[in-house]
């Protein structure tokens, strides 16, 4: 596997915010989004799977950790070291995926996946609609944005769990006031990204 880094910290985002995590995150992403805050993603080491689950364990024991967060890059182009990885974690932590949903894989059905569609947006968010375990996270940078999200909820039937708008970091103080603007459903909540402003990874 081509590992970035692993360490624990907490989840600053999404419907896990605050969760005390242990963290994979895994090299290589295939898009390149302008506002991505993933420094040196394509930099990492080349570990075999049994040495990641063996500096996983270790990382929960350390902590006291039975959160595993899998990210990137884009985690899911390692799908099939994963699927080698996780029954080895033997039910040790539960695992949630942060994906920006362009994988043709099915999810994997142990984990929770956030998924933040950055490319082909809406053929992502009808793909998964289907599964339980799938929240959506939309990254917000301007009332256009916002209009795409509601124009989806209106359109498709509802999801499983909550829709969450995540304000783009450099500019979240204006997008809150364009998002607090807007009638939103129900389902719909906000997230920004708490480790960020703990000065956390």
């Amino acid at each position: 596997m081509e590992v970035n880094e692993i360490f624990t910290s907490f989840q600053g985002e999404g419907p896990f915010i605050g969760k005390r995590a242990t963290f994979l995150r895994l090299s290589k992403c295939n898009l390149n989004c302008d506002f991505c805050d993933t420094e040196s993603r394509d930099e990492g080491e080349v570990m075999s799977v049994e040495d990641v689950k063996n500096a996983l364990l270790d990382e929960f024991d350390k902590h006291n950790t039975d959160f595993l967060v899998i990210t990137g890059g884009e985690p899911t182009l390692q799908y099939k070291e994963l699927r080698e990885l996780l029954p080895l974690l033997d039910g040790k932590c539960e695992i949630q995926f942060e994906t920006n949903g362009t994988s043709k894989e099915d999810p994997i059905e142990e984990a929770y996946y956030v998924i933040s569609p950055k490319t082909d947006k809406e053929n992502v968010y009808k793909r998964y609609l289907q599964y339980g375990n799938v929240f959506f996270k939309f990254v917000i940078e301007n009332q256009t944005d916002i209009d795409f999200v509601l124009e989806l909820l209106e359109k498709y039937e509802k999801p499983a769990n909550d829709v969450y708008l995540q304000p783009e970091f450099s500019k979240a103080p204006q997008v809150m006031d364009l998002i607090l603007s807007n009638r939103l459903p129900l389902n719909v909540k906000v997230t920004g990204q708490l480790h960020k402003y703990l000065k956390q990874r």
